[in-house]
């Protein structure tokens, strides 16, 4: 089944995001595993070429360990680069049966969809779920995995 951004946009706003009144995570690594729990699931039902991404959920806690960084930085645009960063190192290299994921193409719409988020923290929960999502979305459907000969380049879907 190919990626839906809608489809991470509710993870993130019910596992990772807080709403209003809600209480925040007791600690930067807590609030990233959360997100690195909402990627790697959704990423996990990636598909190029008709592979599955077989490493989705194995790679979960790099992007949590580089995502705790991301949510230290007291900068909304430092956060959002930061962590636009942790999803690219997370996209990238990632198995697709016999095919390796390029590193992502759209990562500047992350980062911008991010870094908006963070420096706007009036917007409601669904909108702020939506504009990560999206951005993430954009990362993904990016990314082009590299197959050994004889099957062509494939994008993930």
């Amino acid at each position: 089944m190919p990626l839906v951004a809608s489809a991470l946009s509710s993870s993130l706003a019910s596992s990772w995001l807080v709403p209003d009144g809600g209480s925040y995570p007791s600690s930067p690594d807590e609030s990233a595993d959360h997100f690195a729990g909402a990627v790697s699931s959704w990423f996990a039902g990636a598909l190029a070429g008709g592979f599955p991404c077989s490493t989705a959920t194995a790679r979960r806690s790099q992007l949590q360990g580089l995502a705790a960084s991301a949510i230290q930085a007291k900068d909304p645009q430092l956060a959002g680069t930061q962590l636009a960063l942790a999803l690219l190192a997370y996209m990238t290299a990632q198995s697709f049966g016999s095919g390796v994921a390029s590193p992502p193409v759209a990562m500047s719409a992350a980062q911008s969809a991010i870094s908006a988020v963070f420096a706007d923290l009036n917007s409601g929960l669904n909108a702020r779920a939506d504009q990560i999502a999206q951005g993430i979305y954009a990362m993904a459907i990016s990314t082009v995995v590299v197959f050994p000969p004889p099957l062509p380049p494939s994008p993930v879907s």
